[in-house]
């Protein structure tokens, strides 16, 4: 199974703006870009906290979108959200979860945040490609693409702007 982290971030490095959860500090053409890109791929998976600050956006797209698989310590505490093969809850482990969902037929999975999440599936050697949407803000403080510190060189695939300030960055991780 492929797998390819989707973000956006400042210019200074922060997927969030200060304490501010939530994306709202990116463009309309990012916007634009992530939504298209995400009709490329059969799952999603991201943490519970950028669950709770997305819910409702989220569940407005379902059924009918790829599946969105939520990763959290308590899958029972959203039982009643879940709709098995459109928004599942799991509290696996990187690898298991990546297993399991290739043994289910899934083949592209964009990883969606929060920072957490990141860490976990880049300590476990899973993510194939970063691609990443710089913003030309500067925040001097707030979520950091990864919660904890890592020690990785990515080759660049490709660089586009998108709209007439913001920076398409597409990584591969090599193996």
């Amino acid at each position: 199974m492929r797998i390819v982290l989707i973000a956006a971030q400042s210019l200074d490095g922060f997927i969030t703006k200060h304490a501010e959860p939530g994306t709202a500090f990116t463009s309309p053409e990012d916007k634009a870009y992530f939504r298209a890109a995400l009709a490329g791929f059969d799952v999603g998976i991201f943490g519970g906290e950028t669950y709770r600050v997305s819910r409702d956006f989220i569940r407005a797209q379902l059924p009918g979108h790829p599946l969105r698989l939520v990763m959290t310590r308590s899958p029972e505490r959203y039982a009643a959200e879940a709709i098995p093969g459109s928004l599942e809850f799991t509290s696996a482990a990187p690898r298991a979860l990546a297993a399991g969902l290739q043994a289910r037929g899934f083949q592209r999975c964009a990883l969606l945040g929060g920072s957490h999440v990141h860490s976990l599936f880049f300590e476990a050697g899973l993510v194939d490609e970063v691609w990443l949407t710089v913003e030309p803000v500067l925040f001097g403080g707030g979520t950091p693409l990864l919660a904890r510190r890592a020690d990785l060189r990515l080759e660049l695939l490709a660089a586009e702007k998108l709209g007439a300030h913001a920076l398409l960055l597409k990584y591969r991780v090599p193996r």
